[in-house]
């Protein structure tokens, strides 16, 4: 329930082993990387003076980026070619990256591969290409059929004219038709297909230019026919299918032969994306490390859990060729910001993710998740709180998380939807209706004033423990001007009791107020408007950069007229809980009145059922922006800054591989 300890950890070694190492910190998935420069010159990085790093210290000054920058366009070129063509998925396993391995030489032997299969694979596509194209002079080779035995080289080996056989639309062939006498050819219609007519064409060798000029505006296709080949057309059809057969006993032997290639480099294949997705991460990595003439430095926070697993896995693989240094995160130097790791129980994790959509905690921030998680449950449940209703969230929920494996989605959605249950049992609502179960704890919409009032009562107690979430989260970071003197710290939680109690005497109790408290209110405002000087007086210390002019007493005092109406505003928001739990019971009323005004009960019971499904995802979305509007604007804006850095430790794409 808790931001996780970090240590930083670093790691100096010689250059050739730097590829080796970056592969075991992305393969340990704990370390999240910090700029090796930046660290080394942060004032408490500290080397000490022993023999092992003597090379290390003289090497300390003289350190460098790595500009190392590698090209892998030509390797995923190869293997997605690859994948492609043997069919393979493209997926990472450990067990291909776990293994000491030389990428070069690897990528070398996967580059021979290539070449192999490229030869196989080029000369099945001209096979297939040459089939095609036999195909095509089968199927224009009928259109020829009414030269019956006449051998067609005849035709196609004419020394002064030339034969063509034409395809066009048959628009085309009509104005072909009205204009024959213009035409220096012979043409012949062989055939009609749909919109198109088959035609010969025979005209002189000297005239084929202007007989192109004109098939071209009728907007032509050439049909090829072999003029390599002699015959009459069902003898040259005869080879044609003489010659594809050949053609494709030649193919399936190409093919068994790329079978057999699968078979015999089928695991090296596999591995060819997983070891080129785990080289360009590595390489991306680079630009987070340090280098001299020899060594290499590299520094990254790791969980106070993983820091023994990730030194033990180095010094197994690399004994004491390394140098590996752990430093405590309270010691780092400015410009270094921890990364936040965020460590709930089961029950809250989900709501990590609403959490992070306002912003993620601060290292040194206590986290909120467990207080959002249960004021979120509790805001929805009084808003929405309907047995039946509930239950389909509940429901929804359990399969998303642990069957479509959608944890944070299914997790939110259960777990609202077991408050919404509960809710739903105290008001005696199930899928809107109060008259199944008897209410255990009141009626909505037989006690309006009293959800009203209740829903401001609970929207007190929230905002008061908001207050205390901050004042016991500014002690734990040693703030005290914001823990004492601030305006959501015990001078605002004061002073925000004292304007309930002013509120609750001269509008509910009808009575007049003590000037004693009139004056400690103005007291906690003007500790409010010093606080600055006050926390500096108490603490012997002397802002600088602080500008105590009137215009920072200007600024101030408008900071306090605006946290006035911000508390009042924010009280009065909390209305919305009431206004919501009982607008749920009137939507229901209304689709039952509908229901109702139909003779028909199969036509009610359908009113009845859309009117469920619109408020299971209408109403129920609407309370569900409302209630993180509240969670947003009502509390995390006194307790929550939200300005932190997400951990995220290094990994292949920032994906978990298996």
């Amino acid at each position: 329930m808790s931001v996780e300890k970090m240590q930083i950890m670093g790691i100096i070694g010689k250059k050739i082993f730097l590829d080796k190492v970056l592969r075991l910190v992305i393969f340990n998935k704990s370390m999240h990387m910090i700029n090796a420069l930046a660290r080394v010159n942060s004032t408490d990085f500290f080397l000490a003076p022993t023999e092992k790093n003597i090379e290390a210290l003289e090497e300390e000054p003289f350190l460098k980026p790595c500009s190392q920058k590698r090209d892998f366009n030509k390797d995923e070129e190869i293997v997605k070619l690859l994948q492609n063509l043997f069919n393979i998925e493209p997926q990472i396993k450990r067990e291909f990256l776990g293994q000491d391995y030389n990428y070069d030489d690897f990528m070398e032997q996967f580059y021979d591969i290539h070449e192999k299969v490229q030869v196989v694979s080029t000369r099945i596509a001209e096979r297939s290409s040459a089939i095609e194209k036999k195909r095509e002079y089968i199927d224009n080779l009928k259109y020829l059929s009414v030269f019956h035995n006449l051998d067609i080289s005849r035709l196609t080996h004419m020394k002064y004219l030339v034969l063509r056989l034409i395809r066009i639309s048959r628009e085309n062939y009509d104005k072909l038709k009205k204009n024959y006498e213009n035409i220096p050819a012979v043409i012949l219609k062989v055939a009609i297909e749909g919109k198109y007519v088959i035609v010969v064409s025979i005209t002189p060798e000297t005239l084929e230019e202007t007989l192109e000029k004109i098939f071209t505006s009728l907007n032509y296709t050439i049909l090829p026919i072999p003029k390599e080949l002699g015959g009459t057309v069902g003898e040259i059809t005869e080879e044609l299918v003489k010659d594809i057969e050949k053609d494709q006993e030649e193919i399936d032997k190409l093919k068994q032969s790329l079978e057999d290639y699968k078979e015999k480099y089928k695991e090296e294949l596999k591995k060819g994306y997983s070891r080129l997705e785990m080289e360009k991460r590595v390489e991306a990595l680079k630009t987070e490390i340090a280098v001299g003439e020899k060594l290499f430095f590299m520094f990254g926070f790791v969980p106070l859990n993983d820091v023994s697993q990730l030194k033990n896995e180095m010094e197994k693989y690399f004994g004491d060729q390394l140098i590996i240094l752990i430093d405590e995160v309270n010691k780092t130097g400015s410009g270094i910001t921890p990364p936040t790791k965020l460590s709930n129980l089961k029950l809250f994790s989900p709501f990590e993710t609403l959490v992070k959509m306002y912003g993620t905690p601060d290292y040194r921030e206590k986290d909120p998740t467990v207080f959002f998680g249960l004021t979120y449950m509790i805001l929805f449940g009084a808003m929405f709180g309907d047995v039946g209703q509930g239950m389909v969230f509940f429901i929804i929920g359990i399969i998303l998380e642990f069957i479509l494996k959608k944890g944070n989605m299914g997790g939110i959605l259960s777990r609202i939807g077991l408050s919404s249950i509960i809710f739903g049992f105290l008001y005696g609502s199930v899928f809107g209706s109060e008259e199944i179960l008897p209410a255990l704890l009141v009626n909505p919409m037989e006690n309006i004033n009293t959800m009203l009032i209740s829903s401001v009562v609970l929207g007190i107690v929230l905002i008061l423990s908001s207050y205390t979430y901050n004042i016991i989260n500014s002690s734990y970071e040693k703030n005290v001007e914001e823990c004492l003197l601030g305006r959501n710290g015990l001078v605002g939680f004061f002073f925000y009791l004292l304007l309930l109690y002013t509120i609750y005497q001269i509008f509910v109790a009808h009575q007049s107020i003590s000037p004693v408290y009139m004056i400690l209110m103005i007291g906690l405002l003007i500790l409010m408007l010093f606080k600055v000087q006050l926390s500096n007086r108490v603490l012997h210390s002397n802002d600088l950069n602080m500008d105590f002019s009137m215009n920072y007493y200007i600024e101030e005092g408008f900071g306090i007229i605006e946290t006035l109406l911000a508390m009042l505003s924010n009280t009065i928001s909390f209305l919305r809980v009431g206004a919501f739990a009982l607008n749920h019971v009137g939507l229901y009323i209304a689709f039952l009145t509908l229901s109702q005004m139909i003779n028909s009960s199969w036509g009610s019971w359908t009113i009845l059922v859309l009117g469920n499904i619109i408020i299971l995802t209408l109403e129920a979305l609407i309370v569900f922006i409302q209630a993180l509007r509240l969670e947003y604007y009502e509390m995390f804006t006194k307790y929550y800054r939200g300005d932190g850095i997400d951990y995220a430790p290094v990994r292949i794409n920032n994906k978990i591989f298996f």
